[in-house]
């Protein structure tokens, strides 16, 4: 077969068409972008041994450390199981990103809700709160023991102190990572009037756990790279025992309570700049 040479440019710039049309998936894909600053901020800051080496348990009872964690892409959040304000909103959050990492098919991510309230969440009490609201992340309580809270004296639910810091709810493990992280966590009066226990018995309240929000991420060699400050911007549905809970007629929430806040996409953008940054 002959060809001559008006082909042969034909077949060359057919080629390079071709060529050009292959080459942006497999070649130019874009690299994952750092959160803005409104998200929150990069840092770079190693873990301490004694936070590596804290030991909790998770929902299921089986052991845990942050240190196990080495090689993977670490979500950590604070919670607690009667948080009537900010936790559920949260949990949530970490459902639609758990489904967001699922589909992405991520390989070495670990998102873990981290206790703050050792003395009543106890682990059926966390194990009962990760079925209420179907959780599929990791939901870690400190082993060891608690110290017993106790409020200002004087302090009632009624009294209006809830800036008022009482003492106790204090764990070794959980402190550690209290102090490496920069988290606040103090014992405060309950609201008036107060919650009432979403679990049976359904007793009322006699105090609440004010504690920081946001979300930190660690690198596979266990240095925190992302922090975000922020509460979550949840829009979704919730568990209707813990909408009622927190006293909403509705357990769906079209506009985010929390405007300005994290949201799931920005929780997962922060994942994969960190695990992206960190290869």
């Amino acid at each position: 077969m002959k060809f001559s040479v008006s082909s042969f440019r034909a077949m060359v710039v057919t080629a390079v068409a071709l060529s050009v049309v292959a080459l942006p998936a497999a070649v130019f894909a874009a690299a994952p972008i750092q959160p803005p600053e409104s998200v929150g901020a990069a840092t770079t800051t190693a873990m301490t041994s004694a936070v590596v080496n804290a030991k909790f348990e998770n929902q299921d009872g089986t052991p845990e450390t942050l240190g196990a964690q080495k090689g993977k892409t670490v979500f950590v959040v604070p919670y607690l199981t009667l948080c009537s304000d900010t936790c559920p909103f949260t949990t949530g959050n970490l459902l639609q990103l758990q489904a967001f990492v699922t589909k992405d098919k991520l390989r070495n991510v670990e998102i873990v809700a981290l206790d703050v309230d050792p003395y009543r969440d106890t682990l059926a009490r966390v194990k009962a709160y990760a079925k209420l609201i179907g959780a599929d992340f990791q939901l870690w309580v400190e082993q060891g023991s608690t110290t017993t809270p106790h409020l200002p004296k004087g302090a009632t639910p009624s009294s209006g102190m809830n800036g008022t810091v009482g003492t106790g709810d204090v764990n070794a493990n959980l402190l550690v990572v209290e102090k490496f992280f920069g988290w606040s966590v103090q014992v405060v009066p309950q609201s008036s009037p107060p919650a009432t226990d979403w679990m049976a018995p359904h007793e009322k309240l006699t105090y609440d756990i004010n504690h920081s929000d946001g979300f930190w991420v660690i690198d596979p060699a266990q240095q925190v790279r992302f922090v975000s400050g922020t509460k979550p911007a949840f829009t979704g549905s919730l568990s209707k025992v813990l909408a009622t809970f927190m006293g909403y007629k509705s357990n769906i929430y079209k506009k985010a309570v929390y405007k300005g806040g994290w949201t799931p996409s920005e929780a997962l953008q922060a994942i994969e700049w960190v695990a992206a940054s960190s290869s």
